[in-house]
C-alpha cells in the first residue's frame, strides 16, 4: 500500500498537466485570475488569494504565481506559529514531538518559499519551481507527522491551512511550469 506522502506527491504532480498554457506577458486581470484558478480543487481559495492583491489585476502570470506565492507563505508563517503554540499545550505532551517536527518542516517550507518568490522575481522559473516542490515537501511531511500518528488531535484551523497550502500550491506549480 502507498504512503500518503506518495499518494499526495503523485496527486500533486499529476494535476499539473491540466493547466492551459500561459504566457508571462499575458496581461492578467479576472481571465488571467480565472485560468489560473479554474482548474484548482477549490477555485474560490485560489481566487480569493489573487483577489486579496491588487497587483492581480494588472501583472502578467509570473507576477500572478508570485502572488499565490504570497499567500503561501502567510499560511506557513500562520501553520508553523500553529504548531508552535501546540507543541507548548502542556494538555497535548503527548503529541508534543509531532508538533515541534512539524513547526520545523513548516519554517522550512516557508524558506523553500522564500526561494521559489526570489527565483520567480529573477526570472529563473525552473529554480522557483524546484524550491516550490522543496516546499511542497516540507509541508507533506509535517502532514504525515499526523497520519502516522492516528490519536494525534489537529485543530480545524490547522487543517484549514494545510488543505489552503495544498490548493495554492497546485495552483503555483500550474502557473510556474507553463512560464
Amino acid at each position: 500500500m502507498a504512503s500518503p506522502m506518495l499518494l499526495f506527491l503523485l496527486t500533486l504532480s499529476s494535476l499539473l498537466f491540466f493547466l492551459p498554457t500561459l504566457k508571462p506577458a499575458e496581461a492578467a486581470g479576472k481571465g488571467l485570475i480565472k485560468q489560473a484558478c479554474h482548474t484548482a480543487e477549490v477555485p474560490e481559495v485560489c481566487k480569493q488569494c489573487l483577489e486579496s492583491d491588487k497587483r492581480s489585476s494588472k501583472t502578467d502570470a509570473a507576477g500572478i504565481a508570485s502572488i499565490i506565492i504570497g499567500c503561501l507563505i502567510s499560511h506557513s508563517s500562520n501553520l508553523a506559529s500553529n504548531m508552535s503554540n501546540l507543541a507548548s499545550d502542556p494538555e497535548l505532551n503527548s503529541t508534543k514531538s509531532a508538533y515541534q517536527h512539524c513547526f520545523l518542516h513548516c519554517s522550512d517550507a516557508k524558506k523553500a518559499l522564500n526561494s521559489a518568490a526570489s527565483e520567480l522575481n529573477n526570472g529563473r522559473y525552473d529554480s522557483a519551481e524546484l524550491s516550490l516542490r522543496e516546499a511542497a515537501l516540507e509541508q507533506g511531511t509535517c502532514r504525515y507527522e499526523f497520519v502516522s500518528l492516528n490519536e494525534t488531535y489537529v485543530p480545524p484551523t490547522v487543517n484549514f491551512d494545510l488543505k489552503v497550502f495544498d490548493i495554492l500550491t497546485v495552483a503555483a506549480f500550474r502557473i510556474i511550469e507553463k512560464l
